[in-house]
């Protein structure tokens, strides 16, 4: 048995070096001598492998011992490679492209016990991680009765002793009672890590808890993935024996060994083949594509046409620009709702989420600053050390988070945020861990007022309770107000009766199995364009078309944005904030085009939807004001409340307090209406500046 085993491995030997010799990687083998030890490793591509002649079964054998394989292959490196200084102590042979072959593919979920051993490709988003650690390679013992120096290869797992020593035949000494003591300063190491892999948010069915495991990555690929990163990674996988105390189990854990990994992209992880390439560029010909789009995002919620189309956009996003000096501009789209109970704004959210070609849904009131950015814990994966686990906007790099309820998350959540919308990272400082992690995602939060209802008689800051530099971070704001309208009401009604209508006759025809009927009213209710189209398309727009500023796209926006800003001689309208937000849009507009360029047009687009919200939540006595979103506080009215404060001051000095009819005229007298210096007072009392220490007698706080 021994016999066959050698005759096998010195047969799959022979096969290395040839498919060495005939696809050309002595060539590489030679650069490793030149570069070793700083590089270790030899990559192979499994497609030459699986087309190599000599030994028809020899790709199949590779998948399925892949640990003889591999140790036979190295073997073969071990004679080739021959350094320019010092001897070669590991080499690494890492087999690439595995998972372009779909049936060595597999999901987490669906890992079986015949999948154990086997060589096979998982894809997954980095949960956590460990810092990079050293691992017995090769450990030193000397035996304590001759001095005798040797080494013993160690597997991962328990320390493997010596049981003898090997110069006991040879020496006149007795070693029936020898002890072998290990000396770490001969020994060889290699890096490890350990890296937890999670399933893909978007690929999880509703209801279904994310499966993870464990993955050991060593040598030259320890220490390269971090939380938030997609991978296909391609390796072994192993299991390890339960124990309960010194009690063996029959149970086994199982955890993968990476031979080589890959950093996902989003074209791939959606496999966009030809057939669909070519229907999404001829999707893109249509000139009201944006329009389809909009149409196709929850075709049951009536109206909200210009939501939606901006939804549409915030899928496609604005391009990210990174300057020669390093400083980044962001390409990602924020939006806010915020509107009445009953308004869709979860519906809306989960949609998006499930449209997204990468969505993460997090709710406001159940996720905490760590849970949404990430948090520094201590289990059992990191044996009791700390290591970084990624929150929801970690998990979204790259892709799109909704966050329902952002009303219900206390001051030190909401705070967290502000980093990852504005400079898209996470820095974490916790436990003794120093880390930046990405999270350049697109948020699409949604908030009820604090009130319950909206008052349009408040400004939005007052009905919410995030602190206006956090609001200001949102590149459009939509407010949801549902009040009665008799004509829009009996559309709205018609429109969801014949909805539920239609789930009820779905219903039916799903439970006697009819599947010829046609159902009156359904084409009111069926996306123009399939949901997995538009992830694709979303998907390939992100990542083939990067559009930049036609002349003319730049000429209106400049114009726009300088005759608005001009356009108030007391108001400060827009600001260069406001600008950035029209450009990410209209560049999204031009990618949902599949337009290398951005036209007047999408410039016009962006531009009226920015405008359209800004009249909504910005807007007082007929005139747009952005300090309303940056402060709570107009321009007009914080001239007021300085005016009336200073009235207060000179009235307190001179009389000891302020009359409050005093301060009233007073304040007419300098141009302002007795209305707005009853609303200034109530202001500076509510902001604690003054207060009220007898009755109609003000006081200034000191």
């Amino acid at each position: 048995m021994l016999s066959s085993v050698q005759d096998d491995r010195q047969k799959i030997k022979e096969s290395w070096s040839r498919i060495f010799s005939e696809y050309g990687y002595l060539g590489k083998i030679n650069r490793l001598s030149r570069v070793y030890p700083e590089e270790k490793s030899v990559y192979v591509s499994f497609s030459d492998i699986s087309r190599f002649g000599s030994d028809p079964g020899f790709s199949q054998g590779l998948l399925e011992k892949p640990e003889l394989y591999l140790e036979s292959g190295e073997e073969v490196l071990y004679d080739l490679v021959h350094p320019e200084h010092g001897q070669v102590s590991r080499i690494n042979l890492r087999i690439t492209d595995l998972s372009e072959d779909e049936n060595q593919r597999r999901e987490i979920r669906n890992l079986r016990s015949p999948d154990i051993g086997k060589f096979i490709s998982l894809n997954g988003i980095v949960r956590k991680n460990t810092e990079v650690l050293p691992r017995l390679y090769r450990a030193a013992f000397e035996c304590q009765v001759c001095r005798t120096v040797f080494l013993i290869p160690q597997e991962r797992g328990k320390l493997e002793e010596p049981s003898r020593c090997p110069a006991q035949e040879e020496s006149e000494l007795d070693h029936s009672k020898a002890r072998f003591k290990l000396k770490t300063e001969l020994s060889e190491f290699v890096d490890m890590q350990k890296i937890e892999l999670q399933e893909n948010p978007e690929t999880l069915e509703g209801g279904s808890q994310p499966q993870r495991i464990s993955v050991i990555m060593e040598d030259d690929i320890a220490g390269r993935l971090f939380p938030g990163d997609r991978v296909t990674v391609e390796g072994i996988l192993m299991a390890e024996q339960k124990k309960s105390g010194n009690v063996l189990l029959t149970e086994y854990y199982i955890y993968f060994y990476a031979i080589n990994y890959k950093k996902s992209k989003e074209l791939e992880d959606l496999n966009i083949s030809p057939e669909d390439e070519a229907k999404i560029r001829e999707l893109s010909r249509d000139p009201k594509i944006i329009d389809r789009m909009a149409a196709s995002i929850a075709p049951t919620i009536y109206g909200m046409e210009m939501i939606k189309t901006t939804l549409v956009l915030q899928m496609f996003g604005g391009v990210r620009k990174v300057m020669k000096d390093g400083t980044a501009m962001r390409g990602d789209i924020h939006i806010l709702m915020v509107g009445d109970p009953g308004t869709a704004k979860s519906q809306l959210l989960k949609y998006m989420t499930e449209i997204s070609p990468r969505g993460v849904f997090a709710f406001g009131r159940g996720s905490s600053a760590a849970g949404l950015t990430a948090a520094a814990v201590r289990d059992d994966f990191g044996e009791g050390r700390w290591t970084l686990e990624a929150g929801a906007l970690v998990l979204a790099d790259n892709g799109f988070c909704a966050i329902d309820e952002l009303d219900k998350m206390d001051d030190h959540d909401t705070a967290a945020m502000h980093e990852a919308m504005e400079q898209q990272t996470i820095t974490i400082s916790k436990a003794g861990i120093m880390a930046t992690l990405k999270s350049r995602c697109s948020i699409l939060g949604a908030a009820n007022p604090k009130f319950g209802r909206y008052d349009q008689t408040r400004t939005i800051v007052d009905q919410i309770v995030f602190p206006p530099p956090l609001i200001s971070r949102f590149d459009v704001i939509f407010k949801l107000i549902d009040k009665p309208d008799r004509e829009n009401d009996t559309r709205l009604a018609g429109h969801v009766l014949k909805a539920h209508r239609v789930g009820e006759i779905y219903r039916s025809l799903e439970i006697n199995e009819i599947v010829d009927y046609e159902i009156e009213d359904e084409k009111n209710f069926r996306p123009p364009i399939e949901k997995e189209i538009i992830r694709k398309y979303v998907s390939y727009a992100r990542a083939r078309i990067f559009p930049r500023l036609s002349d003319e796209a730049i000429a209106l926006l400049q114009d726009e944005y300088v005759n608005t800003r001009n356009s108030s001689s007391d108001s400060i309208p827009i600001t260069a904030r406001q600008l950035e937000s029209t450009i990410r849009l209209a560049e999204a507009a031009a990618r949902a085009k599949l337009s290398p360029i951005v036209s007047a047009q999408d410039a016009m687009l962006a531009k009226q939807i920015v405008d359209f919200y800004l009249k909504d939540v910005s807007m007082t006595n007929g005139q747009v004001d952005i300090d309303i979103l940056y402060s709570g506080t107009s321009s007009k009215q914080r001239s007021d409340l300085e005016t009336v404060f200073d009235i207060i001051k000179e009235l307190k000095e001179d009389h000891g307090s302020a009359d409050v009819d005093d301060v009233i005229n007073m304040s007419m007298s300098r141009g302002m209406t007795k209305e707005r210096c009853v609303e200034a007072i109530s202001k500076l009392k509510s902001a604690g500046q003054v207060y009220e220490p007898h009755f109609k007698r003000l006081d200034v706080i000191k």
